[in-house]
This record gives C-alpha cells, structure tokens and sequence, in this order.
C-alpha cells in the first residue's frame, strides 16, 4: 500500500479542480481533430457533476493469509469521461494488433489450426495488474508508434 497516500478533501478537492482545468484546456486545443460527436460528448460530459474517485479494497479470500486488493473506482468521476472516450479508441485498434485475443472461443480457434504436439502442455495464466504495471512514458510511445 506504499504506492497510495490520502489526501485532505480540501487537497482533492484541488487536485481535481486543477485535472478539470487542464482537460478543458486539452479538449481546446485538440477541439479541431475531433469528430462532431466526439467534442459534443466531451462538452456535455465536463458540464455535469463529477465525484471524486473512491479508494477501498477487496479481501482475497481465496489466499491465505487473507489480503486485500486495492481498488480506485473512478466511476462517475472526471476521470471516467476521458478513459471511456481512450478505451473506445483503442478497441477500434485492437483487430490490427497480431497478439491479440478476443476471448477462449478465438483461442481454441487459432490452437486448431495448427499441429501440435502430442507432448505438449497447455495451461491458462492469470495476468496480475497488467495495467498498473505499464510504465506510462513506454505504453503511450508504444501508441503513437502503432
């Protein structure tokens, strides 16, 4: 939990003025490559009322000892506006990334197209914080080169 530090209201509070500020004057700027639809969302998004982000966690209770996981719900926040609008986006690149897996039905697609071999173990994985854990500077410069 060394990576999360509480803030006073008043701090947040500032905090998201500042972020609010700073969006606005983002979505100014970049107002021309947007489509019509895009910036009437954006518009109509930033003049409604935003919550600040909650901070709680989880038990795992399947671990032992029971531990918790972090969670920021930022749901209804001003967040949520600019990662809904990012998370459309990326899903439109999502078909031209050669990795990518939709779900279990396209792998066992793509795993019956090919040979292999009688000796071979298949086994699922658990990819654990996956987005928390890309470095930012890296996962933008890996965007823009795509």
């Amino acid at each position: 939990m060394d990576a999360y530090k509480q803030l006073s209201e008043t701090k947040a509070k500032t905090t998201m003025t500042k972020l609010k500020d700073s969006l606005k004057s983002l979505l100014t700027n970049y107002a021309n490559t947007l489509i019509k639809p895009e910036l009437l969302y954006f518009q109509r998004s930033l003049k409604e009322h935003h919550r600040l982000p909650i901070f709680y966690r989880l038990p795992k209770v399947h671990k032992q000892p029971i531990s918790l996981r972090p969670v920021v719900s930022t749901s209804g926040s001003l967040l949520a506006i600019f990662s809904t609008c990012i998370g459309f986006k990326m899903k439109e690149l999502l078909p031209h990334i050669k990795s990518y897996i939709k779900n279990s039905l396209n792998i066992i697609e793509d795993l019956n197209k090919i040979a292999i071999p009688d000796n071979a173990l298949i086994f699922p994985v658990d990819a654990v914080s996956m987005y928390t854990n890309i470095d930012m500077e890296i996962g933008i410069a890996s965007i823009k080169d795509f």
